[in-house]
C-alpha cells in the first residue's frame, strides 16, 4: 500500500502487516497489489476515470490541513508524485509565494516522471500550478465562514489566545470592542483590494477552480468532490486534524458578528457566492446524495472508533460493501497517517520523494 511504510512504522507496523495480509486473503481483495493502479488514472467499477492530477490551494484555518492529509495519503496509496519543498528547518512544509524559480525549490521527480499532487502551503498562482502539474490539473480550494475562521485564527495564535482566555474569565463576550486582527482569507487566493475588483476576481476564481469546498459543509463537499474525481470512500476517509479546542467558553453577540463581517466584507461576499454555488449543485443530486452522505458518515464513525482504540496486533478493519462503496480495508498504519499533524506527514513525504528520485536517478 505504501512504499517502505513498515520501516517507518516499526514493530507495530510489522505485526499489523501480517494481520492485513491475512485479512486481504480471506476477503479476496487485492487493493494494494503493486502495479494495480495506473499512475495517471484508474477506473472504478462504474468505469469513470479517477482523477490523479490535483492542485489544492491550502487556505489557512479553513479545514485545509484535514483536506491536505486526505490528498497526501491518496498520493501514497497510488504511488503518485507530490510537490514538496526541498528544504528542512524553519517552515520546511511551506512553499509560499510561487514564481519562475519555484521548480528549483521543490524535490525533483525522476526523468520521465511528472508531479501529480500539490497540497502544501502556497499562495495561488494559476500559471505556476499549471507549469508544475501537467494534463490540466483539477483546481481545488476550501473556504470557511469568515467569522468562524477569524475566531479560529485568533485562538490558534498562542499570544492572542492567552489574552482571550484571560478575558473569558470575566466576560464570555470577548470580541466586544476587540481590535485584534487576522489576515483576510482571500490573501491566500492572491487577492488584494487595491489591485482588483472583487466581482471580477470572484468570477475569475469561479472559472479557474473546478471546486471550492465549504468548511461548514465539509462532508457534503467531500461526497461531491468524490463524484467529480471518480474517487471512492476509501480515498476520502479522514480523522479531523488541527482542530482547535482552546476556543470554548466564549460567546459572540449579533453586533460583534456583524462587526467582524464588516471587517472581512470581501471574504464574506466570496464565501456566500461559493456556498450558494455548492447548495445549487447539491440540490440537483436528489435523495441519493443524502443516502450516500449518511453511509459515509457511518463509515467515518467506524474508522474513528477503530483508529482511536486500535492496539498492536489488532486485525485490520473491514468496511463492508454497500450501495455506495466497495468493501475496503483500514489498517493500523492508515490510522497512524490519518492522525498525523501536517509537519510529520510532510516530512515522511519528503523522505519518500527524495528516495524515489535517488533510486530512479541511478537507473
Amino acid at each position: 500500500m505504501y512504499p517502505t511504510r513498515w520501516k517507518m512504522f516499526g514493530l507495530y507496523g510489522k505485526i499489523a502487516s501480517i494481520a492485513l495480509v491475512t485479512t486481504l486473503v480471506i476477503a479476496g481483495y487485492n487493493f494494494y497489489k503493486p502495479g494495480l493502479i495506473n499512475r495517471t488514472s484508474t477506473k472504478n467499477p462504474t468505469q469513470c476515470t479517477k482523477i490523479t492530477h490535483i492542485a489544492f490551494l491550502k487556505v489557512h484555518k479553513c479545514g485545509s490541513t484535514t483536506m491536505s492529509n486526505i490528498l497526501h495519503r491518496f498520493a501514497l496509496r497510488y504511488n503518485l508524485n507530490v510537490i514538496l519543498p526541498d528544504k528542512n528547518g524553519t517552515r520546511f512544509w511551506v512553499l509560499g509565494v510561487l514564481d519562475k524559480n519555484t521548480h528549483k525549490k521543490i524535490i525533483p521527480v525522476a526523468k520521465g516522471e511528472e508531479y501529480n499532487i500539490l497540497a502544501v502551503d502556497t499562495y495561488y498562482n494559476k500559471h505556476i500550478y499549471e507549469q508544475l502539474i501537467p494534463n490540466h490539473p483539477f483546481f481545488l480550494a476550501i473556504f470557511r465562514e469568515p467569522v468562524e475562521r477569524y475566531i479560529s485564527y485568533l485562538f490558534y495564535d498562542g499570544g492572542v489566545s492567552k489574552k482571550l482566555k484571560q478575558k473569558m474569565e470575566t466576560d464570555p463576550y470577548i470580541f466586544h470592542n476587540y481590535t485584534g486582527g487576522a489576515p483576510p482569507i482571500l490573501r491566500d487566493f492572491s487577492f488584494y483590494v487595491q489591485h482588483s475588483s472583487l466581482i471580477r476576481f470572484t468570477e475569475r476564481m469561479d472559472k479557474e477552480f473546478d471546486m471550492i469546498m465549504v468548511t461548514e459543509y465539509f462532508d457534503q463537499s467531500l461526497i461531491l468532490l468524490k463524484r467529480k474525481l471518480c474517487w471512492t470512500f476509501q480515498d476520502i476517509i479522514y480523522i479531523t486534524r488541527n482542530k482547535n479546542f482552546r476556543n470554548q467558553g466564549y460567546a459572540v453577540s449579533p453586533t460583534d458578528r456583524q462587526n467582524i463581517i464588516k471587517q472581512f466584507k470581501h471574504d464574506s461576499i466570496f464565501y456566500e457566492h461559493f456556498k450558494s454555488k455548492l447548495f445549487k449543485e447539491l440540490s440537483k443530486l436528489g435523495a441519493g446524495f443524502l443516502e450516500e452522505l449518511h453511509q459515509f458518515k457511518m463509515v467515518l464513525k467506524l474508522v474513528k472508533d477503530y483508529c482511536t482504540f486500535v492496539k498492536k496486533g489488532d486485525e485490520s478493519l473491514i468496511i463492508p460493501k454497500s450501495t455506495w462503496n466497495q468493501q475496503f480495508i483500514v489498517d493500523p498504519y492508515e490510522c497512524y497517517l490519518m492522525q498525523l499533524t501536517e509537519f510529520p506527514l510532510v516530512n515522511i513525504l519528503q523522505k519518500r520523494q527524495h528516495k524515489l528520485y535517488s533510486e530512479h536517478s541511478k537507473i
